[in-house]
């Protein structure tokens, strides 16, 4: 069952079978697409087309690889929530994160939640590099409020999915965007520090101050579709620039001599912890 919002209303609808023989996703019908209903005497609805997507986000479907699982679609930002401690910082899930916001047509956005848990929220090497990318940076406490007004004017008159690990805090944030909505939130274990899933469903939520934000259940892993080892260094900006000076034409950056890449992390030039992410996510693919 589909809720769909039309003139105001929100309509429950079933899916129209021949939608589900049509497309390539485990999702045939994804949060933010635009369809065309028909209307029963009842007051439900049944989906009869879907309207062309300018941006997705998405990942291999669970259980079937070859297919795609559209998580949200047209969207404008992808919001990477991430915590500086319970859980620990991720950067090599934040990059991951980045590539499929590439893919799938987004304006990424880093979110870096707790910073009430006091020490560094985020190392100078990886806020440097982000910036040089061009990425805006917010250091947040959704718990105390910290930072929250300057996140809300970049949400403003948007559409924008929050995604990240388990636990970093993405429900206690919609919360405070959205006073009243109650959204599950759970402690991080301190025997595990990991989080536990409290959100199970995708949603869209309307902001007061206007546009739209996502919630996604969190992911412990983010698979990347239809990425191949070979074209994994066209996702790194700053490994382009370089690559035409390695040695090898089609070099991989890993294991080569004369790579103007590892040339480049062993001078500083490239952060080591951009370079460890991109060896994790090449050895995955």
């Amino acid at each position: 069952m589909f809720i769909v919002r039309t003139q105001g209303q929100d309509i429950p609808c079933e899916i129209r079978g021949k939608i589900k023989h049509q497309t390539e996703a485990a999702t045939p019908v994804a949060v933010g697409d635009n369809v065309v209903i028909s209307l029963s005497p009842d007051g439900t609805g049944m989906i009869e087309e879907i309207g062309r997507r300018r941006s997705m986000f998405f990942r291999p479907s669970k259980g079937s690889e070859s297919k795609k699982q559209i998580i949200a679609a047209n969207i404008d930002q992808l919001a990477i929530v991430a915590a500086i401690r319970k859980p620990d910082l991720k950067p090599g899930l934040i990059d991951r994160f980045l590539i499929a916001a590439r893919i799938g047509n987004l304006e990424p956005v880093i979110i870096i939640n707790k910073i009430d848990l006091g020490g560094d929220p985020f190392p100078e090497e990886m806020r440097i590099a982000y910036f040089r990318l061009g990425i805006p940076i917010f250091l947040i406490s959704a718990l105390t409020g910290k930072g929250m007004d300057s996140l809300e004017n970049i949400l403003k008159d948007k559409k924008t999915i929050f995604a990240g690990h388990s636990g970093v805090g993405k429900s206690t944030i919609l919360n405070h965007l959205m006073p009243g909505l109650n959204l599950r939130v759970c402690e991080v274990s301190d025997y595990s520090n990991r989080g536990v899933h409290t959100t199970s469903l995708v949603e869209l939520f309307e902001l007061p101050r206007g546009g739209f934000v996502v919630d996604s259940p969190g992911l412990k892993v983010l698979g990347l579709w239809e990425v191949a080892r070979e074209q994994l260094d066209q996702y790194y900006p700053e490994f382009i620039e370089l690559a035409g000076q390695c040695r090898f034409v089609g070099c991989s950056h890993t294991h080569e001599p004369g790579c103007a890449v590892k040339k480049a992390v062993d001078e500083g030039l490239i952060p080591a912890f951009r370079y460890r992410s991109y060896q994790t996510i090449y050895d995955s693919l």
